[in-house]
């Protein structure tokens, strides 16, 4: 599988990765499901992409670290912030159940760092995420449109709470309005109300998923497109065309650009094959080194 590594910055508010000064392990975003748009590039991450990364995760066995700065992949000392033990599927992404260290726990309740950075692999011909190498405690994101871990003085304070009270305590006649545009039994309870409001954004997510699946494959084949027409234009050499596809992929704006004042690399004739005579294109150089002429070809057949 041709592929190749980029790490990037995914960040979660406080209250929604679970964090608290309490707790040591919880849930955390690492890739949110979707066309992922990043200063690396943009990449899928779907499914199959979580099937990929944990069928690996588990034939290795062993926990992924999460460190500081990405000083795993550096030739230094690189101490732990924390370990994902297992990895997991939600409706919105990719999470990982991870296990801090006391000192990164500090880090995160005093918002020292607020981001965290997942190194993943992605698979060349599709830009699809499909391993997870390690994560790191960041302040430097790449992910576009991110909200960060430390995003609160206090984690998970006032969670859902004034929405919570303005519902319970208010009139049944309300809890009946919410129930009827959800096209629930008008004695239908809060319970019942949040998980139909539960129900309709997972269809949501899916249907996200999906849009953003066919807008990749859009401009999979758009790229692909250019790079074979760069070819015939004998600007680009066949064993170019991966690294301009990457590069048409991640900015095709830029890859226009440079297309545009890219010398021609292939000599490219002037008289097309259909304009050769039939004795023309019958005696190729072979046919010359044997000592062939055309009256021979024509005599004795091709060869």
């Amino acid at each position: 599988m041709d592929i190749k590594y980029i790490f990037l910055s995914n960040s979660l508010p406080f209250e929604e990765s679970g964090y608290s000064p309490q707790m040591s392990r919880k849930l955390v975003k690492l890739l949110p499901l979707g066309l992922v748009h990043s200063t690396k590039g943009d990449f899928l991450v779907d499914h199959e992409s979580f099937r990929s990364i944990r069928n690996r995760f588990m034939e290795r066995q062993l926990q992924i670290p999460i460190d500081y700065e990405h000083q795993t992949l550096q030739d230094v000392q690189a101490p732990a912030a924390g370990w994902i033990k297992n990895i997991v599927l939600r409706n919105d992404g990719i999470y990982g159940d991870v296990d801090w260290t006391d000192r990164a726990a500090d880090y995160l309740k005093n918002r020292e760092y607020r981001y965290l950075s997942p190194v993943i692999q992605i698979q060349r011909n599709t830009r699809r995420a499909v391993e997870l190498h390690s994560a790191a405690l960041t302040n430097t994101p790449a992910i576009d449109a991110m909200s960060p871990i430390a995003c609160t003085d206090k984690p998970n304070e006032g969670e859902g709470s004034a929405e919570q009270e303005n519902i319970e305590d208010g009139s049944k006649g309300t809890l009946a309005e919410l129930a009827a545009l959800l096209q629930l039994d008008p004695s239908a309870t809060i319970e019942d109300v949040y998980q139909a409001v539960a129900a309709l954004l997972e269809g949501q997510e899916a249907l996200k998923l999906k849009a953003d699946a066919y807008q990749f494959e859009i401009a999979r084949t758009k790229a692909d497109g250019v790079v074979l027409e760069a070819m015939k234009a004998g600007k680009i050499l066949p064993f170019q065309r991966d690294w301009a596809f990457q590069s048409a992929m991640d900015d095709m704006d830029s890859f226009n650009l440079w297309l545009k004042t890219a010398p021609q690399v292939v000599p490219m004739g002037e008289v097309c094959p259909e304009n050769l005579s039939q004795t023309q294109r019958h005696r190729s150089r072979a046919h010359e080194l044997m000592g062939l002429s055309t009256e021979d070809i024509t005599k004795y057949g091709n060869v």
